[in-house]
């Protein structure tokens, strides 16, 4: 602790003594012919990221909910809060794709908004896992229309509808698959034993 605060202190009188510290290297002058990405398609990935976040915060406005000690659903509850991570890994992702292809040298500052969350409560666990799951569509069928989008002529960025169309699309299809697969199951459970049918499938989770 004693050498945090000295490493300060001679931070702050060197500062002082030579005013700001700031960059004075200049920009080098390279080519920029390999950042070939097209606006429709750059501005189809902004629109992907964005979207990502949103089901992120969703997600975690659902984990949050089940957390309550007045709901007390912890299975519920963590399998949103993976939900919520994994959206956001989805977003950054998409971030590295664009920051590899020379896209974040400027206005980041607009990349992602905070979104505000429209849902913050469920009658039930099946009402949340329909809204999961519609969230799941709807994000699956922004991913199609960006894989439309930058594959449409006259340039084809096929890297990145690889990309998307191998990863981020399988993942989809089956994470709507398996909610779709989870919330039979959950009414089934419920429309024979109600209430103790969503304890008990909370367990499961």
């Amino acid at each position: 602790m004693v050498k945090l605060i000295a490493s300060l202190l001679l931070l702050a009188v060197v500062a002082q003594a030579y005013g700001d510290f700031k960059c004075s290297l200049a920009v080098p002058e390279i080519t920029r012919d390999w950042v070939d990405m097209k606006d429709a398609c750059i501005k189809g990935m902004r629109h992907q990221i964005q979207e990502e976040i949103n089901a992120s915060y969703q997600y975690l406005a659902m984990g949050a909910y089940f957390s309550r000690d007045t709901v007390n659903r912890p299975g519920f509850a963590e399998h949103f809060f993976k939900a919520a991570k994994e959206e956001r890994e989805h977003g950054s992702k998409l971030v590295e794709y664009l920051s590899m292809r020379g896209q974040l040298t400027e206005g980041v500052s607009d990349l992602i908004n905070v979104p505000t969350v429209a849902k913050q409560e469920w009658t039930d666990g099946a009402s949340a896992l329909s809204d999961a799951l519609d969230l799941e569509i709807k994000v699956t069928k922004s991913i199609r229309k960006l894989i439309q989008t930058c594959e449409g002529k006259p340039y084809n960025h096929y890297h990145l509808v690889d990309y998307l169309t191998g990863v981020y699309l399988e993942e989809q299809l089956h994470g709507q698959r398996e909610l779709a697969g989870k919330l039979t199951t959950l009414k089934k459970m419920m429309d024979s034993n109600g209430e103790l049918g969503e304890f008990l499938f909370d367990k499961t989770l």
